[in-house]
This record gives structure tokens, C-alpha cells and sequence, in this order.
């Protein structure tokens, strides 16, 4: 097994982590564009997998509220039976304002897709910081490595299309882990396909 961004060796991962006994969770960082959801998410519900995909309401380079954002991120719940979670980017808020921010944007979240969101993820925390646990409203799980949910699960991330410790493929004997992935990394013939 070729080691690559590729959707074949995304596929085989997800086979194997949809055949294994252990608790292996993937997650996914919308950073950039939602382009290659759909194509995870089709991997992934094949494999019988449910997982959850953060989305920045901040985002620069696409609008989590435009109408293909929108029918893209409704097919992951409708039609795939992954979850949402917002993606949080406290840097926009005063640090007394981080817990009502989280529940403003999740309700929104919420409301447009008309789907329960009750994961919180940090964009970007090695270089803007995570929040604290008390600031993660009740009823919402904090997905970021330095939170209580992490604690005792190997945790592994393709951040900056990288693996700082190996393929996923080489994790997966791990029997409680959560591996975190950025569609944008992935590709279906060449990584020029997403820049």
C-alpha cells in the first residue's frame, strides 16, 4: 500500500479502519473549499463509517452559508449520515465571549441545516491557541489535542497535507484513536488538483 493523498489509498485506509475491533474516529477540518467532501464522505459511508466534518463560518475562501455550500454539507448528513460540527475560530472574539460565541454559531449552524451540531473544534490551535474546557457550552464535545476527550486516544492529523508521524496506515492497530483529515489534502489523480 502506496502511502499518498490519493482517494485509493483514502480508500484503503478507511477499509481497514471500517474492518478493524478498535475505536478508531476520523474527523475532518473544512479549512479551505468543501471540493472533496462528497468524495470522503461516499468512501467512508461505503466502508459503514460515520464521521464528523467541522466548518469555519470565518472562512475566507468559501461561504458555509452559500447554496452549494449548503446542499454539499446537507447530502454529508442526509445522504451520508456523517455529522457537523463548527469549526471555531476564537481569534474573532474577546476571550469573555469565547462560550456565547460557541453557542451563537453552532445555533446558526444549526438552524440552516436544520441538524443537531454538538462538536466544537479549534481552527488552528498550535498557532492561535485552544480554548478553555469551561468555555465549551454543556452539551458540545471539544475536538482539539489538548482537550479531556483526547485524553488517552492516539491522536494523528494530516495538518499542512503532512503526517508528522507516519500514514494513518501505519496507526491503525491503535485500539482507541482519532484521526483528524483535511479534504482539501486529498486528491484524485494529482495534489495540483486543489491549488
Amino acid at each position: 500500500m502506496a502511502c499518498d493523498f490519493s482517494f485509493r489509498h483514502y480508500a484503503e485506509c478507511v477499509q481497514r479502519i471500517g474492518a478493524s475491533p478498535n475505536r478508531i474516529e476520523m474527523i475532518h477540518d473544512i479549512d479551505f473549499e468543501p471540493n472533496n467532501v462528497r468524495a470522503m464522505a461516499d468512501i467512508e459511508c461505503r466502508n459503514g463509517l460515520k464521521t464528523t466534518y467541522f466548518v469555519r463560518l470565518h472562512a475566507k475562501s468559501y461561504n458555509a452559508f452559500s447554496l452549494p455550500v449548503l446542499e454539499t454539507l446537507s447530502d454529508l448528513v442526509e445522504t451520508y449520515g456523517h455529522r457537523i460540527g463548527l469549526h471555531f475560530e476564537p481569534f474573532f472574539y474577546e476571550q469573555q465571549r469565547i462560550k456565547e460565541a460557541i453557542m451563537r454559531e453552532s445555533a446558526l449552524l444549526n438552524f440552516m441545516l436544520r441538524v443537531p451540531v454538538t462538536a466544537v473544534s479549534i481552527h488552528e490551535p498550535a498557532r492561535f491557541g485552544s480554548i478553555n474546557q469551561e468555555d465549551v457550552p454543556e452539551g458540545m464535545t471539544l475536538y482539539c489535542w489538548d482537550s479531556a476527550y483526547y485524553m488517552g486516544k492516539k491522536y494523528i492529523s494530516d495538518s499542512g497535507s503532512r503526517w508528522r508521524e507516519g500514514c494513518m496506515c501505519q496507526h491503525l492497530h491503535h485500539e482507541d484513536m482519532i484521526i483528524l483529515t483535511h479534504p482539501d489534502s486529498w486528491f484524485h489523480r494529482t495534489s495540483a488538483e486543489n491549488y
